[in-house]
């Protein structure tokens, strides 16, 4: 189950529709802020930019801000108590904030063939200042939007936050590069076979494993490590997958395989990540690691379930 769509679009057009526009606006105005950006490789995309570009603007009582949503994210603001799951819902593209202490929520988007855009509006009846909207999936993603009274000076123009954003979308897809290079380069363990489930920083990720295929011999087990990529989940799971997302998430199978059934490590997180989502109480847990010793011969295919669509595949060779 696939949570971020493979584009085929050029890295070139991942900031759209800004414009220079005076920084003291007589109406109300469209800002336009990117969630996300997208790493390619050669058979597609290979992860990205978990982050708002620019972080932060300032905007008038009344303007609104279109989120152009690159991979998959939730654009919340207030978000409520509870597990990320009570979030998702019918995709919502346009909301309007008019009290400091509403709720608002896109559920998923940005998983389709094109990017899409959340339009939030600040009602010009709306206190002036500092507001908060973050991607409920990636821990760390946040936009600080300071609301100004109509007819108050700005700091920037839409030409100037475009330049801003463009520097950092650069920079991050310069991280995932090297986040790829440094996990491809690391050290192998004879006595503990590993591998990366992903690999990134705070602010990127690269949706693979690392490496891709191991080879290993019967009775061996192999590591699958989730600490290398801090802002994404993932799962190992080798046989069939569920087609309940839920139970995608819940450990199944045990720890040893032998190419029949299914066995599935669950949800893979840090701590960080699973306090963000709000899941103590329920049947999930946190774990970052799984071990999975491999009791015959062949070559065994796995995925995670979370980013298959997009080529988050591996195998492990097990000779006798």
């Amino acid at each position: 189950m696939g949570r971020i769509a493979s584009f085929a679009l050029a890295a070139a057009l991942s900031v759209t529709g800004l414009f220079a526009s005076p920084a003291l606006a007589a109406s109300a105005h469209t800002w336009s802020v990117q969630a996300g950006s997208i790493a390619f490789g050669s058979a597609g995309p290979v992860g990205g930019g978990n982050r708002f570009y620019p972080a932060a603007v300032s905007i008038h009582q009344g303007d609104s801000i279109a989120f152009n949503v690159f991979g998959a994210h939730l654009l919340a603001v207030n978000r409520p108590a509870g597990p990320i799951f009570t979030l998702f819902g019918p995709p919502s593209f346009s909301a309007t904030l008019t009290s400091p202490t509403q709720a608002v929520n896109s559920s998923i988007i940005g998983t389709g063939p094109v990017p899409d855009t959340f339009t939030l509006t600040f009602a010009s009846t709306l206190p002036a200042g500092h507001y908060t909207v973050i991607c409920g999936l990636h821990v760390g993603m946040t936009e600080t939007v300071d609301v100004r009274p109509a007819g108050q000076a700005l700091p920037k123009t839409d030409a100037q936050y475009t330049s801003e954003a463009q520097k950092e979308i650069t920079k991050d897809l310069d991280a995932v590069a090297d986040a790829a290079a440094k996990a491809n380069k690391k050290t192998a363990d004879a006595n503990q076979p590993t591998v990366w489930a992903g690999a990134g920083d705070k602010r990127v990720t690269n949706l693979r494993f690392f490496p891709a295929s191991i080879t290993i011999k019967v009775g061996q087990t192999v590591r699958f490590v989730k600490t290398q990529d801090p802002t994404e989940p993932h799962t190992v799971t080798f046989g069939p997958e569920s087609p309940d997302p839920l139970i995608q998430l819940l450990p199944s199978g045990g720890n040893a395989y032998d190419g029949t059934g299914t066995t599935n490590s669950g949800l893979l997180s840090t701590r960080r990540q699973f306090a963000y989502f709000q899941l103590a109480g329920t049947p999930l847990t946190q774990v970052t690691t799984f071990d999975v010793k491999f009791t015959k011969s062949g070559t065994y295919p796995y995925i995670c379930e979370l980013h298959d669509e997009i080529g988050m595949v591996g195998q492990v060779i097990v000779n006798p």
